[in-house]
């Protein structure tokens, strides 16, 4: 008579757990992401990456009162050097939810904690724009362009998108030119130029 041998099936490390919750966040899986962050914070409550996740993947399904609850604990234990990013992404939540005016302040409180980067400045002249302020957008992205770091050649896009909607076109223009100059390869740059290029020419014809 054989007996069956029962394998052993030994717990997954703190490390092997986590690794899976990244993976399931990096493939946009947020149903995942939500209970495999909720099971890894019972045992780990300490970990601000897991929580942002969490925050995160719940406003992407427009649970925003939890997200809320969840991305503040996030601020409130962040280190100040990358307190931008909750902030960031609290803009994020409320400009989903169609709150313009509180993700304008969500983004601008991240750009003054990280006034060097580009891309808190490009979220707040972005929701500036959807807001109709093209004058403040404009200034969002100009200071944008000089940051250290950063997306600049987006900076320089977004500047131009700006300034073209307030029919300066001839100038909008450098400032999408700019932007290739940076990426080379940048398919929206290239797009935008193409567009201006032609308005010009109907405008010289007429």
């Amino acid at each position: 008579m054989t007996s069956k041998i029962k394998q052993e099936v030994k717990p997954k490390t703190r490390n092997q757990r986590f690794r899976e919750l990244e993976s399931a966040y990096d493939n946009d899986l947020f149903a995942t992401t939500i209970e495999t962050a909720k099971d890894y914070l019972k045992d780990h409550p300490d970990s601000i990456l897991a929580r942002l996740y969490l925050g995160i993947s719940l406003y992407e399904y427009a649970r925003y009162e939890e997200a809320k609850v969840e991305l503040r604990k996030v601020i409130k234990d962040c280190q100040p050097d990358v307190l931008y990013i909750p902030l960031c992404h609290m803009g994020h939540l409320y400009k989903l939810k169609g709150d313009y005016k509180n993700a304008a302040a969500w983004y601008r409180r991240a750009s003054e904690s990280y006034p060097s980067y580009a891309g808190c400045l490009i979220f707040l002249g972005s929701i500036l724009a959807l807001q109709g302020k093209l004058s403040e957008a404009e200034e969002c992205h100009r200071k944008a362009t000089k940051c250290k770091s950063g997306d600049i050649a987006e900076a320089y896009l977004n500047l131009g998108m700006v300034i073209r909607a307030q029919g300066r076109y001839a100038e909008a223009l450098k400032c999408f030119e700019k932007a290739l100059r940076i990426a080379p390869k940048y398919k929206a740059a290239k797009h935008e130029i193409k567009d201006l290029q032609k308005v010009l020419e109907i405008i010289k014809r007429k």
